[in-house]
């Protein structure tokens, strides 16, 4: 077992020291930690002392970290930096016990979570719910969530990954552009149309035109238009500009609307999984309640 009393630095010295590093200068390292500049000067001759090199060269405004410094400050920040972030996933733990925040895919959020989120409120009229709706994945994202809903596929994955849906990919369109169209449309003749396409930065392995045998970057440049937004890329869709990709859940709402319609006949029927994500390391104590009411909302649509 190791005896960190022995080997340990003075450790209330370490914050001025950093503050002192950093501003290379005493009296900025005061203002900023709310100290004399008086209490930096001393607790850097403690760790001085207890280390026996010099850690800055004095001047008369500022200060100069010697090598010694250098090599401290390194190994000084890593730990500062993972002790601030084990402290804040505690306090986010402990103020967790009354709040829920949920990370979404901007489609299933307004589509799927905001339905619920009303009874789910009167049915915790003291929780603090917060959603976030983001495109990036939840492996990337730096968002702390309890909860997370998004396309997905079937692959390892550092949270608890909980199956809600499979989930089919058609072509969708304005009523008004659809008229325009064959009566029994087929990929053939797509390529004389107007295709929409969404280019998925963060999960590239989602359906594309490429799905139905549709190279977009072969389509001449007046029948291809790329968005980085899906629901743009639906609005476009909307106004009768051409056809896009629709996921069936996320686009349900327009299809019944009116405002898309689905062509027959052109469908990739499990294009992808819609997942729920929740930390390893536990999260709001609401976090199943609500994927219960998730997964009953998805088998109801």
């Amino acid at each position: 077992m190791p005896d960190f009393n022995r080997s340990l630095p003075p450790l209330a010295a370490l914050v001025p020291f950093e503050a002192a590093f950093r501003h290379r200068n005493f009296t900025r390292a005061a203002e900023e930690l709310f100290m004399s500049q008086a209490s930096i000067s001393r607790r850097i001759g403690e760790l001085e002392d207890d280390l026996g090199v010099v850690l800055f060269e004095r001047h008369r405004h500022n200060v100069t970290p010697t090598a010694h410094a250098e090599t401290l400050a390194a190994s000084v920040r890593l730990s500062l930096a993972e002790l601030s972030s084990s402290a804040d996933e505690l306090r986010q733990r402990a103020a967790g016990t009354n709040a829920l925040t949920v990370l979404s895919d901007p489609a299933l959020a307004s589509v799927w979570v905001a339905p619920i989120l009303g009874d789910f409120q009167r049915n915790h009229p003291n929780l603090r719910i917060k959603v976030i709706a983001a495109c990036e994945s939840t492996e990337s994202t730096r968002e702390r969530f309890d909860i997370a809903l998004q396309y997905g596929r079937d692959e390892p994955s550092s949270f608890t990954v909980e199956f809600i849906a499979d989930e089919a990919v058609f072509p969708v369109c304005s009523p008004s552009f659809a008229a325009g169209l064959p009566d029994n449309v087929t990929t053939e003749d797509l390529r004389e149309v107007t295709l929409l396409h969404v280019e998925y930065a963060a999960h590239p392995a989602w359906a594309t035109w490429r799905d139905f045998g549709i190279d977009i970057d072969e389509t001449s440049p007046d029948r291809a238009v790329v968005f980085t937004s899906y629901q743009g890329c639906l609005d476009f869709a909307e106004r009768g500009e051409g056809i896009a990709l629709g996921w069936e859940r996320s686009v349900q709402a327009r299809l019944d609307a009116g405002t898309l319609v689905r062509l027959p006949g052109i469908t990739k029927p499990k294009a992808g999984v819609i997942n729920a994500y929740l930390p390893r390391n536990g999260g709001s104590p609401f976090a199943p309640e609500f994927l219960a009411r998730l997964r009953s909302t998805f088998a109801l649509g």
